[in-house]
């Protein structure tokens, strides 16, 4: 009963500014149970703790000072408490009211970069598919599948969060990364510091800085954290249009260039596949990347308009 008063409660907090009608909805909830006013006081402020994490008070603040005085845990801001359960269960009323929601889709090989209408920036890769609402007093993204980066426009007043069904991301005036596949999501971070959770309310809410990554597995269990700044920058490559190689298989560089690409690359030989290569290449240009392994793992090319076949050289020394 306590986790899910506690989870209610944290819906309430995020439902600002109230209708009059949701005014009358939640003063009966608050008279349902003597817990409840409790639970939404411990709601609030768990979002303000978040709230702070990312952006701190400006230098010289009492706040700071106070900070400085008592060492704050960087990654695990909230932790083993009701108000944990409160925080991570911020899942599903946003406050929208009024804002009108914008569908993007991308098709395989597309790569979108788009500014939004809060000043901040939405590099989408391809085969992603999202939504985009932005209000008054929230600014909200529901990522279905895919690939994006965000360059956020600072806003304190109105948090920005993307939903990426298994796990949640809160930033304010930051940069980073949201990948969501069939096997879970992966958060990236390459600008300031960001606010990621569990969309189950069964963990506690963690802070990545620059250069840091979370992935949340889609089985539930907890997410694997990291520090890894020059993995993110490679993985990214694809917003400028190429591919960053730093001990890949090719097998795994073949499967990346074929997500872009109609005319396909295929690997006939299971040992070249599990050659490991180092390089950039531009990701619309299969047949220059085929090329680069003709001569560098004496591989055969035989190309056609659908496909690039790639196969060991018979005739290559042994």
């Amino acid at each position: 009963m306590r986790d899910a008063i506690e989870a209610e409660a944290a819906r309430w907090a995020l439902r600002h500014p109230l209708s009059p009608d949701e005014r009358v909805a939640l003063e009966a909830w608050l008279a349902a149970h003597p817990r409840h006013a409790g639970a939404l006081l411990r709601a609030q402020a768990a979002l303000s703790s978040i709230d702070r994490a990312i952006s701190p008070e400006p230098a010289g603040s009492a706040e700071e000072e106070e900070t400085a005085a008592t060492p704050r845990s960087r990654r695990w801001v909230l932790a083993g408490a009701g108000s944990i359960a409160a925080a991570a269960a911020v899942t599903a009323v946003i406050g929208l009211r009024g804002a009108s929601a914008d569908h993007v889709a991308t098709g395989p090989g597309e790569i979108r970069r788009m500014p939004l209408a809060d000043g901040s920036i939405a590099a989408i890769d391809a085969e992603s598919e999202l939504r985009i609402a932005l209000a008054k007093d929230a600014r909200r993204i529901d990522l279905a599948r895919g690939q994006v980066w965000f360059q956020v426009a600072k806003d304190r007043q109105r948090p920005f969060i993307v939903d990426a069904g298994i796990a949640k991301v809160q930033a304010v005036g930051t940069a980073f990364s949201v990948k969501r596949t069939r096997d879970g999501v992966r958060i990236a971070v390459t600008e300031g510091r960001v606010a990621i959770w569990a969309s189950d309310a069964s963990g506690a809410v963690s802070i990545l800085d620059a250069g840091e990554f979370a992935a949340f597995r889609a089985d539930g269990t907890a997410p694997v954290t990291g520090n890894a700044p020059s993995a993110i920058e490679r993985s990214l490559a694809w917003r400028e249009g190429q591919i960053a190689l730093e001990g890949e298989t090719l097998e795994e560089a073949v499967a990346a260039f074929n997500r872009y690409n109609q005319q396909q690359l295929v690997v006939r030989d299971p040992a070249l596949g599990r050659e490991r290569l180092v390089g950039l290449f531009q990701l619309n240009n299969p047949v220059g990347f085929a090329r680069t392994l003709e001569a560098t793992l004496d591989a055969d090319v035989t190309v056609t308009p659908n496909e690039i076949g790639l196969s060991r050289n018979k005739n290559a020394a042994r």
